[in-house]
């Protein structure tokens, strides 16, 4: 029997060394939490993660990048229930955010309320927008022109006073004051509806116009400034200065093609290296011919505070192009890769993000190229080259085997996707897809098909019925209702096109964008067809005699040409 003495001592020590035991535990959990608390979000947002795709990552040498997905929304804007669809989808794709170009689109008011689209969003619109993209973990970075590409502002007779050239609105002027009361309202909206941003892209690309506005003479007196470099940094500080003194804690970014003759002297003086981050674009499939990648440009562009890039996946090869060239905004990307690989560790050590663009139009002008929804395949094509895993696959004449099958998974389609202009032409199936528009690139696909059929029904027809016989009503009647049996399956297959491109676009933009694609790519040629299968119908059924020969009066043509001179 154990005396009572010794009992309590050794409960006493067993409970003593228990306590430390759970007090060391809860120590070192407390320890690690504090320690780690700095981590703490970034843990959080791993678990939260957990169910993306891993490999859906986008770095370059194992270092993360900043990587944006732009959109160009002058003049044809998607519905915002199409953000909807669309920016889950960025985010499993990898994209940290979005730069939102919205030129006349943007709600503006106040001094610049006539330059906004008579379908621009509502201020109601962009507040939606910015929390889709929240709630889908998108930064949002917009971008607004401050110096060139301000047509939408310019062209307009209430502020053509401001063109640098008064023949050509595409440019403002800094020679006058009013040109930054008007510039600071576009900025101030801007920032009102996005007061959270980090990022704001300012533009300054393709400034075309300097020093000939009738006031800058005595600008030049005034200021001292000699030449269009010297006005073009004046301008630039005057835009970054107001901004910052707004919104301290802002990044801006600046298009790089002007910015680049600037030499360090001046990038000193308005400390451009520490106060904006340029952004370089090139859209080639072999980007190292660029001049900025070349010497003393590459060397300067490294001494910035931070630098990007900016590829394309859209409207960047032709002015009027309808079908993306998906091989060609792979090549682009690719070669991009290929050069951060090298000059990361080197003279680019200051890389921090990628723009993918995604251009409309080439400018205000000018008309709809590649339509947006049509383009999400060249779009993942594009982002996916940038992920890890496919950075280094084996490559030949076509694109890597598993990265098509990755973007077919990703868009739900039935077959392999189109890839070139060929594609849409050959016999290869049309895909059945399941991402957001896909009723646009159905649609856009089968149309050269469709051209194909209407061709050889001409083909067939040019036979027996000529402009002449057009023009003076004489035609062979069993000719023609032979010419009818072989255009009607082209004219039923193009006033289908016609229904199923207006409802699918109808469900992503206002109606009016379909019109206008229609007029500027498909009603000329469609007119020219149905006019000459109207005149068959016709005369087949009216025609009951005809002229004596000849057909035409030769004396007629001479009088026509008499006239014409």
């Amino acid at each position: 029997m154990i005396p009572f003495r010794r009992l309590t001592h050794s409960l006493i020590v067993v409970f003593v060394l228990t306590l430390v035991l759970i007090l060391s535990v809860f120590t070192k959990i407390f320890f690690q939490a504090n320690h780690h608390h700095s981590s703490h979000s970034a843990i959080l947002e791993k678990i939260v993660d957990s169910n993306d795709q891993q490999f859906d990552i986008i770095q370059i040498d194992n270092h993360p990048l900043a990587f944006y997905v732009h959109f160009d929304l002058k003049g044809a804007a998607p519905k915002v229930s199409y953000f909807e669809k669309l920016f889950p989808l960025l985010h499993q794709w990898g994209v940290k955010g979005i730069c939102m170009e919205y030129e006349d689109m943007f709600p503006f008011d106040g001094i610049v309320r006539s330059i906004k689209h008579k379908q621009a969003y509502t201020k109601e619109d962009i507040e939606t927008i910015n929390q889709l993209a929240k709630d889908n973990r998108l930064d949002v970075m917009p971008l607004l022109q401050t110096y060139g590409h301000l047509e939408f502002l310019l062209k307009l007779n209430e502020f053509s006073d401001l063109r640098e050239n008064p023949k050509y609105p595409q440019v403002i002027t800094p020679c006058v004051d009013r040109t930054y009361t008007v510039l600071y309202s576009m900025i101030d909206q801007y920032l009102k509806l996005h007061p959270d941003i980090r990022f704001f892209h300012i533009g300054h690309d393709e400034v075309y116009y300097f020093l000939t506005h009738p006031a800058c003479a005595e600008f030049q007196r005034a200021t001292g400034i000699q030449n269009q470099y010297e006005l073009f940094a004046y301008h630039l500080n005057k835009i970054v200065s107001y901004i910052k003194k707004r919104s301290p804690n802002i990044e801006l970014l600046v298009w790089h093609d002007v910015l680049q003759n600037l030499n360090l002297q001046m990038l000193q003086r308005y400390n451009f290296l520490n106060s904006i981050h340029p952004v370089l674009w090139s859209y080639r499939e072999d980007m190292q011919v660029e001049g900025f990648v070349i010497g003393s440009q590459a060397d300067l562009f490294g001494q910035y505070k931070s630098l990007w890039g900016a590829t394309a996946f859209k409207g960047a090869t032709h002015e009027i192009a309808t079908i993306s060239d998906v091989k060609h905004y792979y090549e682009n990307q690719v070669s991009w890769i290929k050069q951060l690989q090298t000059y990361h560790r080197t003279k680019w050590r200051n890389f921090h993000g990628v723009i993918l663009t995604g251009w409309s139009r080439y400018d205000h002008f000018l008309s709809l190229c590649e339509l947006l929804p049509y383009s999400i395949p060249s779009m993942l094509f594009s982002i996916a080259a940038w992920h890890k895993q496919f950075q280094s696959l084996p490559r030949n004449q076509n694109l890597p085997h598993q990265l098509q099958n990755y973007v077919q998974q990703q868009l739900q389609c039935s077959s392999a996707l189109h890839l070139n202009t060929q594609d849409h032409f050959s016999t290869k199936p049309i895909p059945k897809c399941r991402f957001p528009g896909a009723g646009v690139y159905e649609s856009l696909i089968s149309l050269g098909r469709i051209w194909n059929q209407v061709e050889q029904a001409e083909s067939f027809v040019n036979k027996y019925v000529t402009d002449l016989h057009v023009k003076y009503n004489y035609i062979h009647v069993k000719r023609g209702e032979e010419c009818l049996e072989v255009l009607r399956p082209a004219i039923h297959a193009l006033q289908s096109f016609i229904n199923l491109f207006i409802h699918s676009m109808n469900e992503v933009f206002p109606e009016q964008v379909a019109i206008e694609w229609l007029e500027t790519y498909f009603m000329q040629r469609y007119n020219l067809v149905y006019r000459r299968y109207e005149f068959i119908q016709r005369a087949v059924r009216e025609q009951k005699s005809w002229d004596t020969r000849p057909i035409p009066n030769i004396n007629k043509l001479e009088a026509n040409l008499t006239n014409a001179r």
